[in-house]
This record gives C-alpha cells, sequence and structure tokens, in this order.
C-alpha cells in the first residue's frame, strides 16, 4: 500500500477498477455473526457480503418492568472496541467511577442544560403586551444584533441584515404593529449573542455575569413567539425562528439530545410544509429575494436534519430525492433585497463572500446525508462500486473548494483567525466522511485487496484529523495563533476526532493479531504497518489521550476516550495480548460505557501544514485475514459510530472579532455499522 494524505480520485477510480474485478471471499452475514466469521466462510458470492455489510440492526434495549424500549441505531462510537475484553471489564468494573465522573461534568454546565428544551416541556404563555414590553432597551438590542451579524456562522446567512434592519427600524416606530414571529427572531437572535459572550468571556459590564441568566430569558421569550403564533401553522419566518432556537438550546449543553432532534424533525415537516424543500424558481408567485433566502434556510434545514440524526444515531428525514432546491448564489447580502426584480449573476466560487462557507459546508454535507441514506438501509446492500463513487465525488467537492477555504500551513500566515478556522472546519468534516465511508470496509481489506482503498482512506484520514486536533488544540494555548478561540477548540476537541482515534486504534489490534498468525500474506490491504508507520499512529493516540484528559471534568465523551485509549494502548504495545481474545459469536456492548450518560454532543491538507500523513507501503509481512481461519477475528468489526460530530459552523473569530454561539452546533457526526442486532446490556442511560 502506498501512503499519503492525499488520496486522489484517481486513486479511487482504480479502485473502483479492482473491485469490479476481483471476487469477495464470504457468503452473506447472518444476524448476531461477527464479521469474522463472514472472513471465514467459503469464496463463493461478492454480493452476498456486501448485503451482509448492511444487515446490522443496531442495539435495543428493553426494560420490560418500566414498560420502556430504546433503540441506538449503527452510528454509536461506543460499540467500536466493545468486544475487547479490556476495555468491555473496565467499564463493567468501574461503575462507580463513570458514575462520578458524569457528575463532576453535570455539575459543570448551567442549570438550564441540565433540563429539556423548553419547547418540548412546556413554557408560562405570555400575553402579546408581555412579549412586547420585555424587549431589552433599543440601544441593548442594537449591541447584540451587531455582535450577532458580526460572525461568519451559516445561521446568520439565513436573516438578511439590511432587511432585518430595515424590519427593526419599523419596529422601533410603531412596536404594536410588528408581527409576533418577528419578535421571536429577534429574541432568538439576542439568546444566541449573549451565549457568544459567554463563551468567549468578553461580556460587556453592564452584563458581566448574568450573559447565560439573559440568555435563557431571551430563549423563553423566543418559544412564548412560537407557541403565540402558534408554530403548528407557520407564517414567514417560523422555520427560521425555530432553527436559532434549537441553536441557542444546543450550544448550552454537552450531550446529543433526543428533545433537540425532535425538534429539528418538527422544524424539517414545517419547512417542508411550506415548501422549502422546491426551489422557489418554479413558484412566480415568491420574489427573487424570497427565492434566496428560502434557499439558505433549507440548506441549514438539511443540515440540522443530517448531523441531529446522526448524533443520535437515527434516520434522518431528508432525502434527495424529495427536494429539488438549489444551494444558495455566491452573492453577498447588500446585492439583492425585498425589491430586487431579478438576482445579480452568481460571484464565481473563487470569490470569497459571507455565504462562500455556507455553501462548501453544504456540498459535504448534502453528500454525508446521501452516504448515511445508502450505508444504513434495512435489508439492503450497497455495492461497493457506488461507496468508490462516494468517495470519488467527495474528493470532487475538496478539489472544486473556493481558494481561501482549502487549509494551508499556518506557518507565516497572516489570514484572520476566522478564515483559518472555517478551513479547519471544512477538512475536519471531510475527513470524518471519509472515515464513516469506509470504515467498514477496514477489516475485509485484509481478507481482499478489492477493499485495500477503503482501508487506506480511512487511516489516513483519521490520521489527518488527528493531526489537525494537535495542530489546534497547541495554537488554542496562551501563545498560539487560536488563542482567542480556545472555547472552541475546546467544543470541538472530543466531539469531532473520537472516531478517527478508534480507527486507527482498531487498524493496530487487527496489525497485532495479524502479526501473531503463521499465515502469508495475500494481498495489498492485509499489510502491516512498519515500524515508523506504528510509532506515529501510536503517537497521535497518545497526543489526542493527553488532551482528552484535560477536558474530562467537563465533557463525558473526553473522560471515556481518554480510558480506552490508555487501555489500548497498553495492549497494542504489547502485541501478545492481542492474540488472546476469546471468540464471540454476538457481541454484548460493555454495560457501563454508556451507562448514565448520554452521548456528547459538544480538502485535502497542503503539504507542510502539520506533521506528514504519508503512509509509505504496509510492511508486507504476514496476513491471517485472508484465510478460513476464523477464531483470532470474532466479533472483530465492531461498528463504527459515533455522535461524534461535525461543525458544521465556522465559528472562527478573530482577537478583535465576536466569537460565534454557534461553536459546537455540528459537532457530532460519526461513524458506522454495529456488528448485529443485539440488546444493550443493562446500565443505559434511558434518558
Amino acid at each position: 500500500m502506498h501512503g499519503g494524505a492525499n488520496v486522489d480520485a484517481a486513486s479511487a477510480a482504480a479502485a473502483a477498477a479492482t473491485s469490479r474485478s476481483m471476487t469477495d471471499s464470504a457468503s452473506s452475514a447472518k444476524v448476531g455473526r461477527g464479521d469474522e466469521a463472514i472472513m471465514a466462510d467459503d469464496e463463493e458470492n461478492s454480493d452476498e457480503e456486501e448485503e451482509g455489510l448492511a444487515t446490522s440492526l443496531g442495539f435495543l434495549k428493553v426494560d420490560a418492568d418500566k414498560g420502556k424500549s430504546l433503540y441506538i441505531g449503527q452510528q454509536h462510537w461506543h460499540t467500536i472496541l466493545a468486544d475487547i475484553s479490556e476495555v468491555k471489564n473496565y467499564f463493567i468494573s468501574h461503575k462507580k467511577e463513570l458514575e462520578s465522573s458524569y457528575e463532576r461534568v453535570k455539575q459543570s454546565k448551567p442549570m438550564a442544560a441540565r433540563e429539556g428544551p423548553t419547547l418540548l416541556l412546556g413554557a408560562v404563555p405570555a400575553s402579546e403586551m408581555e412579549i412586547r414590553a420585555e424587549l431589552p432597551p433599543k440601544s441593548a438590542v442594537l449591541a447584540l444584533c451587531d455582535r450577532y451579524f458580526n460572525s461568519m456562522d451559516n445561521a446568520v446567512n439565513i436573516i438578511h441584515e439590511p432587511t432585518f434592519k430595515e424590519q427593526m427600524s419599523k419596529h422601533w416606530k410603531d412596536p404594536s404593529k410588528t408581527p409576533i414571529m418577528w419578535l421571536g427572531l429577534l429574541y432568538s437572535v439576542l439568546c444566541l449573542a449573549m451565549l457568544s459572550f459567554h463563551k468567549v468571556g468578553d461580556e460587556p459590564p453592564e452584563w458581566k455575569g448574568r450573559t447565560l441568566e439573559l440568555a435563557a430569558e431571551y430563549r423563553l421569550r423566543t418559544v412564548q413567539c412560537l407557541i403565540k403564533s402558534d408554530y403548528t401553522k407557520p407564517v414567514e419566518y417560523t422555520v427560521e425562528t425555530m432553527i436559532l432556537y434549537v441553536f441557542g438550546e444546543y450550544s448550552s449543553r454537552w450531550d446529543a439530545d433526543l428533545g433537540l432532534w425532535l425538534i429539528v424533525s418538527l422544524i424539517t415537516r414545517i419547512a417542508f410544509r411550506m415548501g422549502y424543500h422546491r426551489d422557489a424558481k418554479w413558484f412566480p408567485s415568491l420574489s427573487p429575494f424570497q427565492a434566496e433566502m428560502r434557499r439558505r434556510t433549507w440548506a441549514l434545514v438539511r443540515m440540522s436534519d443530517v448531523v441531529f440524526s446522526h448524533q443520535v444515531s437515527l434516520p434522518s428525514m431528508i432525502y434527495e430525492h424529495d427536494c429539488d432546491t438549489q444551494l444558495p448564489n455566491n452573492i453577498r447580502d447588500e446585492e439583492f433585497g425585498p425589491d430586487t426584480k431579478q438576482l445579480p449573476p452568481s460571484r464565481p466560487s473563487t470569490e470569497p463572500t459571507p455565504i462562500a462557507y455556507m455553501i462548501a459546508k453544504s456540498r459535504l454535507c448534502n453528500e454525508l446525508g446521501n452516504i448515511l441514506q445508502a450505508t444504513n438501509q434495512v435489508g439492503k446492500h450497497v455495492p461497493y462500486d457506488e461507496i468508490i463513487r462516494f468517495d470519488a465525488k467527495l474528493r470532487q467537492i475538496i478539489q472544486e473548494l473556493p481558494p481561501h477555504l482549502k487549509l494551508t500551513t499556518l506557518e507565516g500566515s497572516h489570514d484572520p483567525v476566522t478564515l483559518i478556522i472555517a478551513r479547519f472546519n471544512v477538512d475536519i468534516l471531510y475527513q470524518k466522511i471519509l472515515c464513516l465511508l469506509h470504515r467498514k470496509y477496514l477489516p475485509r481489506a485484509r481478507q481482499s485487496a478489492r477493499y485495500a482503498h477503503s482501508r487506506r482512506a480511512a487511516i489516513e484520514a483519521s490520521l489527518t484529523a488527528l493531526d489537525h486536533l494537535a495542530v489546534l488544540y497547541r495554537e488554542s494555548q496562551s501563545r498560539g495563533r487560536l488563542r482567542s478561540v480556545g472555547w472552541f477548540v475546546k467544543s470541538i476537541a472530543t466531539k469531532d476526532f473520537i472516531l478517527p482515534a478508534m480507527l486507527v486504534i482498531l487498524d493496530l489490534h487487527f496489525d497485532n493479531i495479524a502479526a501473531q498468525s503463521v499465515m502469508p500474506q495475500d494481498n495489498e490491504g492485509a499489510s502491516i504497518w512498519n515500524s515508523e508507520q506504528r510509532s506515529r499512529m501510536i503517537g497521535s493516540l497518545e497526543t489526542a489521550k493527553d488532551i482528552w484528559k484535560t477536558l474530562a471534568d467537563t465533557s463525558m465523551e473526553a473522560f471515556k476516550a481518554s480510558k480506552i485509549i490508555e487501555i489500548m494502548l497498553a495492549k497494542i504495545k504489547d502485541p501478545s495480548t492481542s492474540g488472546t481474545e476469546q471468540p464471540m459469536m454476538q457481541s454484548e456492548p460493555m454495560a457501563g460505557l454508556a451507562a448514565s450518560i448520554g452521548t456528547d454532543t459538544s480538502p485535502v491538507v497542503a503539504p507542510g501544514l502539520i506533521s506528514p500523513n504519508s503512509l509509505p507501503d504496509f510492511n508486507t509481512g504476514i496476513n491471517p485475514f485472508s484465510t478460513p481461519n476464523q477464531a483470532p477475528f470474532m466479533a472483530m468489526d465492531f461498528g463504527m459510530t459515533a455522535p461524534e460530530g461535525i461543525d458544521f459552523q465556522t465559528d472562527g473569530f478573530g482577537a478583535a472579532a465576536p466569537a460565534s454561539p454557534f461553536s459546537s452546533m455540528f459537532a457530532n457526526m460519526g461513524a458506522g455499522q454495529t456488528t448485529s442486532g443485539i440488546d444493550m446490556t443493562a446500565n443505559f442511560d434511558w434518558e
């Protein structure tokens, strides 16, 4: 195998040709069978094996006494190493430590974050008079609105600033005529601006120590406006207000929240009802201005649907074949308005605009949605050729990125912090989608060269992501280039990088098993990492572990991930322990790993950006994975999932620019499939 962080479209095409020309050696997977059993079957029908790849059922926890059932789909990262005895035993025997850690994390969060979303649990009704009267003074409103609009976040783009400020001017002239739903939009803006002050730590004197309290008050007012206007009978700005409300709830929480997923589902259905999913060019009743703003809003709705659904490992609601709304045009707010008769031509994609980042993230996220829906179908399989086509499309999207959004070396760079963070966000998302796309072919590559491209792509993407983590953390320290956005780096330090770390661990573990086998190597994908490559992979894991240890008191994911890496590094460094795994036909996830804990939600790299990702040729040693000897591989293909995510928001703010409240909005995109349909063990958190 040839290394290199850049697996280009040509490589993907070559992999596609290989996949079409080779025959796989496994038959269909039955429910409850591990992937090692698949590996051990006779070489007969490649289509049957590919069908087996999609037969995972996820986890179902049933409590007959309480009448409860809870389903976790194929995407939870906890399952990745669930069958390795040391990891499993740790979380079974250290329940008290987990509960203690959970309490520490919980106490570190504001009280509002420990309760369910206000919109679902209910808010004290307010009269129109009260809603209008509770707005802060005009000077405070203007200051908070400026704070909101001086960010690069995607959510900012769904409000047309010139129009919003004109509407605000009309409001001050006659507040009694302002629609309640528009006031809800205004309250949501005020909420997010207050959260921004709190996160960055630059609270103005008049709000010092009160920003969280005020944000909660404005969030409540937003809900009261939604209820007073009856959001189930949507009017103008209903969808936009609900989206900003969700962001306000999310930014104060630290776990993947089922309640927020339910609200996003409401938003999606309301957007469907209002026709956001159909491009406005078909409907002359909509003005050019309305058409463009609906495109921006739909882009954010679609991203929210994909990511929130993935966070809770459940299916998304928007399918590409159900919508034809175009991506937003690359135009500036000042170039169009409500009176525009015809939109100006879209600027070249190479031209930097405030909307360019949203367009880039939308393209990637739409492809993510297509990948999740294709790979998570029940009872159907995705041909490997289709995986390669997804791969090629992702690489094309990255190649077509505007130059200002392509990641470059930090050394000698004088670009603003906002732009640097935006570039990292795009590339982190890209690397994680590659991990998600290829992760379940990682063990199969050791059996068949047909899947060698997937193993190479997944590991290179994982190492690139971990390199990004190391750079972001280092540069966010007191003397680093990104010190002004240290809060943002902490918010994504676990959520965006646990999946890549688990993939690297898993592949090193497979290497240990292979190294103890006497079977000869049969194909490129089964090759073993040489000592230099192995050392770099272990080093990346140790760096991630050290970073996550510093965050363990405020993030359960950081605590769990650092413990898992610590356990697995000891095992990996002592290869003799890897061959002692007991065969298990069916995995029973570690009981304590998810106990009392929710899931934490919180372009190709330019040469010389970070430590090189290039991975030279594998050590052409031994390959036990191409033989029918199934004993070493029982229950080894752990589903890769993770409510980790991807930050779909650009949260970069320079030292002089306000930081965005949407820092970790999409910070939980994770991974792939579990091994089989199995019941979750006791101690799973029902909340």
